[in-house]
């Protein structure tokens, strides 16, 4: 999911003190029990994972507001660390398409947020195949998802 695929295109040029990001991108996501994890639906892996792109959204929305020209590198890096957090604990234990879409989404910001210009690691083609795999996956469960 890039940036601009989140409909926040203005947001990529656009970047805050490392202290605001961070504040907004790590927000801890809830560790499942074991019985939530083997009990998972793919209408429930999508509403997680949805949920888990919101809280990116909303990181972005606040760099945005910060008044910056872009997002700092390490501003992005704690952004998509975060994201790849939650979607890995979103999809843990699951197994369906939906879970290892999920899982490659995960895969791809993580290695996203490694690279020197994570912003513009995450417009890969990884990326875009695995937000169409969510989003198809989704749609199927009654989801409906923007990755």
């Amino acid at each position: 999911m890039g940036l601009a695929a989140c409909g926040y295109e203005a947001a990529t040029e656009v970047a805050a003190p490392a202290t605001t990001a961070t504040a907004a991108a790590t927000t801890p996501a809830a560790e499942p029990t074991a019985t939530a994890i083997a009990s998972k639906t793919d209408k429930e892996l999508c509403e997680e994972a949805n949920k888990a792109a919101d809280s990116f959204k909303k990181a972005i929305l606040v760099l945005a507001q910060s008044g910056a020209s872009e997002i700092a590198p390490a501003d992005a890096k704690a952004m998509l660390e975060d994201f790849a957090a939650q979607l890995t604990t979103a999809s843990e234990g699951a197994d369906s398409e939906v879970a290892t879409a999920i899982k490659a989404q995960a895969a791809a910001s993580e290695k996203a947020a490694q690279a020197k210009d994570p912003a513009s690691a995450l417009d890969s083609a990884e990326t875009t195949n695995a937000s169409k795999q969510i989003n198809a996956g989704c749609k199927k469960a009654g989801v409906t998802t923007n990755f």
